[in-house]
């Protein structure tokens, strides 16, 4: 076997078989689930490669006599937690046990110390429990740090249940809904929240700190998620004119059987209204309107989070496996 490691980037000729590692690997993983298209690999890899952005990174391919048999993506935070890499990496279901694997991590650990990051963190996907991705983090040294339980919903949620949800709630907010971009007057309040998910909610023990966020970046992040082919629909609860609390929809264009329930939070101070609940009714009712194709909604939570779990369940979400993130220090 002649093993190589090259870079690569989204417009050279071996990009969509490096894209195709990956949709096999999630078709080997999970086979009733639909694949990440390519089109959302090419956007996210130019918008890594293009200077001014919160966030930069690098592509490698692992060639097996010629062949595509693995891909490697690295993450650059450049805004905040500049100690960090994020590393994502597939190993084709039928190039496996070979080596291809470490080496690219080994490929991919080299490549962050090169940018003087000392903390590397990754996610594994686990349907099942004897998944390969948690055997090979254990066997190369890595910490679990978080461990998420992934819950589905089943499309369409019986409308008595949403009712249900919303009774009781707390008055003196409003609940509004928006698409892809956040409104203009509530851009700085969003940022806000941005930057208080990333303390408030759970992480575990994963060496992250608290990030930078304004509304440029909201303005980037919105922007790659359209770029990526994404649909984001979002609600939010406002009081005295400020949005005080979020949650968002991530729907895909071409293939919107699934769509992935994304981050939600409320500011410590306006808690026990039940607007997590109010808002992902919203964003449901949004979600029929718009995408009735949508069957099902995933989504990831720590069993810590005990309030937005509970919200989860009431809905009718139900466990479908974990997904864990790891790190390792340099």
């Amino acid at each position: 076997m002649s093993l190589r490691i090259a870079e690569i980037g989204p417009d050279d000729d071996l990009f969509p078989a490096w894209c195709e590692v990956w949709a096999d690997d999630q078709r080997h993983a999970r086979p009733g689930d639909p694949q990440r298209p390519a089109t959302e690999h090419v956007a996210l890899a130019r918008q890594l490669l293009t200077p001014g952005g919160s966030r930069t990174g690098t592509h490698r391919v692992a060639l097996v006599d010629g062949g595509v048999a693995g891909a490697l993506r690295l993450i650059l935070p450049l805004l905040d937690n500049t100690a960090m890499a994020v590393l994502d990496l597939a190993v084709h279901p039928a190039h496996r046990r070979h080596g291809i694997g470490s080496a690219l991590l080994t490929e991919g650990l080299a490549l962050a110390a090169g940018h003087g990051r000392t903390e590397v963190i990754a996610e594994v996907d686990e349907p099942s429990p004897d998944n390969p991705g948690r055997a090979f983090a254990l066997r190369h040294g890595w910490r679990c740090d978080l461990l998420e339980t992934r819950r589905d919903l089943e499309l369409p949620v019986d409308e008595e249940r949403l009712a249900a949800l919303e009774a009781g709630a707390g008055g003196g907010y409003d609940v509004i809904t928006w698409r892809d971009g956040v409104p203009d007057e509530y851009l700085d309040d969003r940022a806000l929240l941005e930057r208080r998910m990333s303390t408030d909610a759970p992480h575990g023990d994963l060496p992250v700190e608290e990030e930078r966020w304004d509304g440029a970046r909201i303005r980037e992040y919105e922007a790659a998620h359209t770029a990526r082919g994404r649909a984001v629909l979002s609600a939010g609860a406002v009081t005295g004119g400020r949005l005080v609390a979020f949650t968002s929809l991530y729907v895909p264009i071409a293939a919107p059987e699934r769509a992935n329930q994304g981050a939600t939070l409320v500011l410590r101070e306006h808690r026990g209204h039940r607007l997590g609940a109010r808002m992902k009714v919203a964003v449901l009712r949004e979600l029929a309107a718009t995408f009735p194709e949508v069957r099902t909604i995933s989504t990831y939570n720590s069993d810590s989070n005990r309030p937005m779990v509970a919200v989860n369940e009431a809905l009718g979400f139900r466990p479908a496996g974990h997904l864990s993130t790891w790190s390792r220090h340099l």
